[in-house]
């Protein structure tokens, strides 16, 4: 029982932040963009590109057993993730700045694989 409700909760909550910007879209709570509405729903899909992008980095790891199993080269994960999301967060670009931190990352997993 405990499973069909976490289960029913992620999909419900899951389809409502995906809709609820287009129930809303003429309403001034999404054409403001300073307003409170209008950040969570952003920060909300924020917070599932975080999911997705841990997920893909680090093998969907638990913190416990992503601690006991770190290696050199999750550190450098950890490095680019956070210089990407600063040098994103000052310059506005994103592709520049994934593709500065690919090729470190790629030049990086070969020196460390050789």
């Amino acid at each position: 029982m405990m499973l069909w409700l976490l289960i029913s909760f992620a999909a419900v909550t899951a389809f409502a932040f995906r809709a609820l910007p287009f129930a809303f879209k003429n309403t001034p709570a999404l054409t403001h963009t300073n307003g409170s509405f209008y950040r969570f729903v952003s920060y909300s899909a924020q917070a599932m590109l975080g999911v997705i992008i841990y997920d893909t980095a680090f093998n969907k790891l638990d913190a416990p057993s992503f601690l006991q199993q770190f290696q050199i080269i999750d550190g450098l994960k950890i490095l680019l993730l956070a210089g990407t999301f600063v040098v994103v967060a000052k310059t506005k670009k994103i592709l520049p700045s994934f593709l500065a931190s690919l090729v470190i990352y790629l030049l990086a997993f070969v020196y460390l694989n050789n």
